[in-house]
């Protein structure tokens, strides 16, 4: 598989990095090329004794470049999948990079727009605003009306690179899958997929920009929030012009106490709003991706950018979350795993007897806590890591929607100390309770219903003739689908495969030992030369045999 991956010398690069971090136990087990004999292997044996596993997973994303630095934040959005300890190391990965010169962006933009920079743009500044693993954002003026714009450009060449890199991840996570039983439950190979669309979907701004449009249509009314406007005839997959914002990021603008409240609440009701009432919100709203805008005599307004992420909740996903945390809040564990198990995550089965249990903990360690303020966070991640536990998945709406509340708590509590996200939060969990049960909602889904429910009527006697049908004719098909039997199955063959090497060794140490005793020409230290050769080759087929097991359990029998 591997060698006739197209980038080997990527491969590579990765193996060296892995072992240079310490993980070399893991390059030789999956067979990963890599240069023997550098130190690299004694240096990183030195790494793995002053940093955890997890810090030294995220020093190989940041040494790797921007496709895993990005994978790596994609990835720390899935407290239901990962570890705490991984998710907390991934949220420190920062995506800044040297930019671009400025003649490959003009020629990116030129390329993208099919017309020259100067006849879109009066200005375009040839220093960036700002530099990221995808893209770089340069001041412009608009050349038709005047309009002072913000040209986010994505880096050339970058599709390729992530395309290439995304490849390798595939392989690496089917490699993973397959060799080591411990990561079998976070099924990688359906995450690298998840990851590569959501990759995907921010290299397109044609999108974000559409993103954008949408965003501001939703707004509240009265909101005070920015949400840049997109220009979009001077947008497509490659470039996003949009309306200049002037402001400062929230952690190095100067503020106040009580204008950094009113932000708060601004962010609040923003993100609240998109996921509870709207069902479509940002998806990653962490302190990069926000500024204040300050104007002498006035309040300051926040603005958010970056909308290449979002989530999409459907009514009935609204509906769901709003059960959730109802019973949350309520400390009902039973209606927890309920609504768990109708958002898809609990298997068919009901999952582990055990679930229950470790919810009503979590919930009476909540409840118990009455008089603090509750850390919405920590129940957040609490769930999420019972989840992970329980090997139960989270559709990526809920997890993207999880990933939002976490960082609104996180940024709004750097704003406000007194932040009470239960309180926040509560009217707007009411207002989605009430939305739920008005009469011409309930109508709605009545109708909905009525609807499925005839035509269900209306194709059930042709799926009834079908069926029988092929029962007449013996061409119905039932299939059956074991699982917790592939460790057996390998372990069987791996078994049969020691088995007849032993007894290849076997046979070739009698043929040997039957040939010494014949005497025959020609000889080596007194003894018939073939025989030798034939304790030779089964003394090394031994040795590489006893080797193999004790590779594979550990070192032990």
């Amino acid at each position: 598989m591997l060698e006739a991956f197209r980038n080997l010398g990527r491969i590579t690069e990765l193996a060296m990095v892995l072992v240079r971090h310490g993980f070399a136990d893991l390059v030789e087990r999956l067979e990963l090329p890599f240069t023997k004999g550098t130190g690299a292997r004694s240096g990183g044996e030195k790494l793995a004794q002053r940093y955890s596993v997890y810090a030294r997973l995220r020093m190989v994303a940041e040494e790797m470049g921007p496709t895993f630095v990005k994978l790596g934040q994609l990835l720390s959005q899935r407290p239901d999948l990962l570890p705490k300890g991984l998710i907390l190391e991934l949220t420190k990965l920062q995506d800044s990079v040297t930019p671009l010169e400025f003649n490959q962006i003009k020629k990116q933009v030129e390329t993208s727009l099919g017309k020259p920079l100067d006849g879109v743009f009066a200005e375009f500044d040839r220093k960036c605003l700002a530099s990221a693993s995808l893209a770089q954002v340069h001041r412009a003026v608009r050349a038709d009306d005047g309009v002072e714009v913000a040209v986010k450009v994505r880096k050339p060449g970058i599709s390729r690179t992530i395309r290439a890199d995304m490849e390798l991840m595939a392989t690496l996570a089917r490699l993973l899958d397959k060799e080591v039983e411990a990561v079998a439950p976070y099924d990688l190979p359906a995450l690298v997929k998840e990851m590569d669309h959501s990759l995907h979907q921010e290299l397109d701004f044609a999108l974000e920009a559409r993103h954008m449009r949408a965003a501001r249509a939703n707004l509240p009314q009265g909101s005070r929030v920015i949400i840049p406007k997109p220009f979009l005839d001077l947008c497509g997959p490659r470039v996003l012009t949009m309306e200049l914002v002037k402001g400062l990021p929230l952690d190095k603008a100067e503020l106040l106490p009580s204008q950094k409240k009113i932000l708060a609440k601004d962010l609040t009701e923003l993100l609240l709003d998109q996921v509870m009432l709207k069902g479509f919100f940002h998806g990653d709203p962490h302190p990069g991706n926000l500024m204040a805008v300050t104007r002498p005599g006035e309040d300051p307004r926040l603005a958010v950018l970056d909308w290449g992420l979002v989530g999409r909740l459907s009514d009935r996903d609204r509906y769901q979350l709003c059960d959730l945390l109802m019973a949350t809040l309520q400390g009902d564990a039973p209606a927890v795993v309920r609504t768990w198990s109708d958002m898809g995550a609990v298997p068919p089965g009901g999952g582990d007897s055990s679930l229950e249990h470790d919810v009503s903990e979590l919930l009476e360690e909540v409840q118990g806590s009455r008089d603090e303020p509750v850390d919405t966070a920590k129940i957040i991640l609490d769930m999420m890591e019972i989840m992970r536990l329980h090997h139960l998945k989270v559709p990526m709406q809920y997890a993207l929607a999880d990933k939002a509340l976490l960082e609104l708590e996180s940024v709004c509590r750097a704003l406000d100390p007194d932040y009470r996200p239960v309180e926040a939060t509560r009217p707007y969990v009411w207002r989605l309770y009430f939305e739920r049960w008005r009469p011409d909602t309930v109508a709605r889904r009545a109708m909905d219903h009525l609807t499925d429910g005839l035509r269900f009527l209306q194709s059930l006697p042709r799926r009834l003739d079908t069926v029988v049908n092929q029962l007449e004719k013996g061409e119905l098909n039932l299939q059956l689908k074991h699982h917790g039997l592939v460790p057996l199955t390998r372990a069987v063959q791996e078994g049969a495969s020691r088995v007849t090497v032993g007894l290849i060794v076997a046979a070739l140490i009698l043929g040997s030992s039957m040939i010494v005793t014949t005497g025959v020409e020609p000889k080596i230290f007194g003894l018939p030369l073939l025989g030798v050769v034939g304790y030779v080759i089964s003394g090394i087929i031994g040795l590489w045999l006893v080797w193999s097991i004790l590779r594979s359990r550990g070192g032990r029998f």
